[in-house]
């Protein structure tokens, strides 16, 4: 089991940045950040005592499946609320967006930043409905879900490590969210319409349309009787 050394940051301008300049295996977290950053270039939205982390790894071969690695350990931290993945990586509540993963590699880092909604919830100018812990009756100190989460993304390491990804996608789906269920996913060119099969070996979502099935390695999805939040 890997063992991570936490750090604790007042202010930064992301965690992500700061941790660029870290050492492999440490974790930093912030009480606020002024530049916080999402998937595709998004601004993420922080709130007072909720967790806005990065955690340090050294970079793999296959970084792009440290999205499902890291998206499980975190369902797999706040399981008391039946959390939902939905592709890639975004983590839902009841259908509402309770955290956010993102992914950037730094020379020979990984760098995974992950946002909780554990106190508050952004409450308009959102791609998605948000949520928060604190909204489903729940709550927990930020550095305590952090080291949950830790915990079960050293665990899920190791099993990725002696086991490759198989078992991670079979665990992955059981969190999923709409498999067999017909969604939207904007492309950067277009939207297509269609039933969400699953992920393949590699992560791509497996969508099934009229005509064919597609693979997507990137994109935003929405549930067909699901609304944006404008």
């Amino acid at each position: 089991m890997k063992k991570f050394e936490i750090i604790f940051k007042e202010t930064c301008t992301s965690t992500n940045d700061v941790a660029k300049e870290l050492p492999v295996y440490t974790a930093v977290y912030a009480g606020r950040q002024t530049n916080g950053r999402g998937r595709m270039g998004r601004t993420w939205q922080d709130g007072q005592g909720n967790l806005m982390t990065s955690i340090v790894l050294p970079k793999p071969k296959q970084a792009h499946l440290f999205s499902f690695i890291a998206s499980l350990s975190v369902a797999q931290s706040i399981a008391f609320l039946s959390p939902r993945i939905k592709w890639p990586n975004d983590i839902l509540i009841e259908g509402k967006k309770v955290c956010g993963i993102l992914l950037e590699t730094h020379e020979d880092k990984l760098i995974i930043g992950i946002g909780v909604n554990i106190e508050n919830h952004p409450q308009t100018g959102m791609l998605y409905k948000t949520t928060c812990l604190k909204e489903h009756g729940r709550t927990v100190e930020a550095k305590k879900l952090l080291s949950d989460i830790l915990q079960n993304l050293s665990f899920m390491i190791e099993c990725f490590e002696k086991k490759g990804f198989a078992p991670i996608r079979l665990e992955w789906l059981e969190f999923a969210c709409g498999i067999g269920q017909p969604i939207t996913v904007n492309l950067p060119n277009q939207s297509i319409e269609g039933i969400f099969s699953g992920i393949n070996e590699n992560g791509a979502l497996i969508l099934t349309t009229k005509n064919q099935t597609q693979f997507i390695t990137a994109g935003d999805v929405f549930m067909i009787d699901g609304k944006k939040d404008e």
